[in-house]
């Protein structure tokens, strides 16, 4: 793989089912416009239908609600590529509908759900993509406490925890048999600096976007390659080329300790035991 490859290297996907989180906007309108492009039927999970491209497959996915997430993997009868997108970013301390931190939640438990109910509705050869964030590297698991139920909350630690789990997830489920990736955008420009943080750090996001973002179209690369290309290798990590900031997708190195068994069984377990849904792989 070279940092050259481009949408246009996507394979024909003629006859696959890909099911995208998080389309409404950003990297995920442009994963799953891709994807439709190349031959794919796109299942949309979406939190609003009414935000969902005109024509498309689109269904409700609150990944905030455990219950709403079971009702859309009940809705999906297969799939040849999922990729676990959504997300939310430096919010304010809130819990999920069953009680959990937000951006744990979301980012992490909610699309560990999805998958595990997904999962015995996968066909031949699929791949699962999970994304993270460059800021997993800022990231730990406090897994003694990962809702911020006694502790100072940190929307950025918070955040950083949800992402070192995402790419943490993604290595376990290889480890564990699994045709699993993890990617992250870099620097991407879109609406996650903007539409979840408050004040001080919204306001930070909205001016540094315009400058130092990179288009979503090229933030999305790196879990397109990892959804689409012959070359993606299970079990890796990709970002952009250049200081994983900006440019075309190459494998990187997560952060230390990320591909420890003893963490991914750990994190694994309390993912099980918080969402109540087993997953045997």
């Amino acid at each position: 793989m070279t940092a050259v490859w481009r949408a246009a290297d996507i394979p024909d996907l003629s006859g696959r089912t890909a099911v995208v989180t998080g389309t409404s906007s950003g990297l995920g309108a442009v994963i799953a416009a891709e994807l439709a492009r190349h031959g794919a039927h796109v299942i949309h999970g979406v939190r609003d239908l009414a935000s969902a491209p005109a024509g498309a497959d689109a269904r409700r996915l609150d990944l905030a609600d455990l219950d709403v997430v079971a009702g859309f993997a009940a809705s999906v009868d297969g799939f040849d590529v999922l990729v676990n997108n959504a997300g939310v970013m430096w919010t304010p301390l809130r819990r999920t509908r069953q009680g959990f931190e937000w951006q744990f939640g979301v980012n992490h438990l909610g699309h560990f759900a999805l998958t595990a109910l997904l999962w015995p509705r996968r066909r031949p050869g699929a791949r699962v993509v999970t994304m993270s964030s460059i800021l997993h590297r800022t990231g730990r698991l406090d897994l003694a406490d990962p809702n911020w139920l006694s502790r100072r909350y940190s929307p950025e630690a918070a955040y950083a925890q949800s992402k070192y789990a995402n790419v943490t997830f993604a290595v376990e489920l290889h480890r564990r048999g699994g045709a699993s990736l993890a990617a992250h955008p870099g620097y991407a420009r879109t609406r996650l600096q903007t539409s979840g943080p408050t004040g001080v750090r919204a306001a930070v996001g909205a001016v540094l976007n315009p400058v130092f973002g990179q288009p979503a179209g090229m933030g999305a690369l790196p879990a397109l390659f990892a959804a689409t290309s012959p070359d993606a290798v299970p079990g890796s990590f990709v970002g952009p080329s250049f200081l994983e900031v900006w440019g075309g997708p190459v494998v990187v190195a997560p952060a230390r300790g990320v591909g420890s068994p003893e963490l991914g069984e750990r994190l694994w377990a309390v993912s099980e035991e918080l969402t109540g849904v087993p997953f045997a792989v």
